[in-house]
């Protein structure tokens, strides 16, 4: 009636009839009571239960299975040979037509391992689960800090000359697909080389960061700044025409020369050019940088168209 399988199965097992006799247990139950599967076979399953298992069992356990079929992880107190209590979880289920009643037994000892192992489980995942959530934070932050210093300029924090001429050329299509004016403006601080030679090269970095913040608190949002290369500076005006673009331009000039870098302050030249057909991209910014050039030679100080 059983099987060699249910013989060897690792969890105490012991089948019983409706009137509790001991059909047939395996090897894991025996040895968990201190028997031999022979001493208990035949027996009642009283036998093996001190006194209040046997009231539990014939009380609530024995009726709940006639009614219900099944019951599910009861706590019982079985007894040993040498009569040390074993506790256990209890789980029996009746078996149609034959009336066996198949009981599945856990070791509390056992069960006790068993949520220690699944909380032990549950707080590597829980530790996994976070640490895998705090690496993706930090890849998204490493990888917005990446895209940004691949757009930006190091020093200024505006943007570099690749992203700038990108941007310039979106808006050339703009400007060939509806006729949107805008205007280039190139600035250079004058004499530079005598603020890095007077002062060092690091009070030279100081000016191009200063100069770089005031030209984000001056231009608004819809302009495009960028360092286009050592001291020199572009801006994209959009829906700016050369009159527009050259008193903004003008005016940024003036407020620069009231500004001071730990002492230091300095004036800028700029070219304003326009863009217009059947120019390209890199005739405007040409033609700007010609106008720079032109107020440098005439003077420094000024804007030129």
């Amino acid at each position: 009636m059983i099987s060699k399988h249910w013989e060897e199965a690792i969890a105490p097992l012991v089948a019983l009839s409706y009137e509790g006799d001991i059909i047939g247990v395996n090897h894991a139950f025996a040895e968990m009571l201190g028997y031999s599967t022979d001493e208990l076979t035949q027996q009642h399953i009283e036998k093996v239960m001190d006194n209040g298992a046997k009231f539990v069992f014939n009380s609530i356990l024995y009726p709940k299975l006639r009614m219900e079929k099944k019951i599910q992880e009861i706590y019982l107190t079985l007894q040993h040979k040498n009569r040390e209590p074993i506790y256990v979880i209890f789980n029996a289920q009746v078996i149609e037509p034959e009336h066996i009643i198949h009981c599945f037994v856990v070791p509390m000892s056992q069960r006790m391992e068993y949520v220690k192992e699944i909380r032990a489980i549950n707080k590597v995942l829980k530790e996994t689960a976070e640490e895998k959530t705090r690496l993706h934070e930090e890849l998204v932050i490493v990888n917005r800090e990446l895209k940004f210093y691949a757009e930006r300029d190091f020093l200024t924090k505006l943007y570099n000359r690749r992203i700038f001429m990108k941007k310039a050329e979106q808006t050339y299509e703009k400007f060939q697909q509806s006729n949107r004016l805008f205007s280039f403006c190139i600035l250079d601080v004058d004499f530079f080389k005598q603020v890095n030679d007077q002062y060092g090269h690091h009070m030279g970095d100081e000016v191009l960061m200063g100069l770089a913040e005031e030209m984000r608190n001056y231009f608004d949002s819809s302009c495009t700044l960028a360092r286009f290369g050592g001291e020199e500076f572009i801006i994209l005006l959009p829906d700016k025409n050369e009159k527009e673009a050259y008193e903004i331009a003008d005016q940024f000039r003036e407020r620069v020369k009231l500004q001071s870098w730990h002492g230091v302050s300095v004036t800028i030249s700029l070219g304003v050019n326009m863009v217009s057909y059947p120019s390209e991209v890199s005739d405007i910014i040409v033609g700007a940088d010609r106008a720079l050039y032109k107020a440098k030679a005439n003077g420094r100080d000024q804007v030129m168209l």
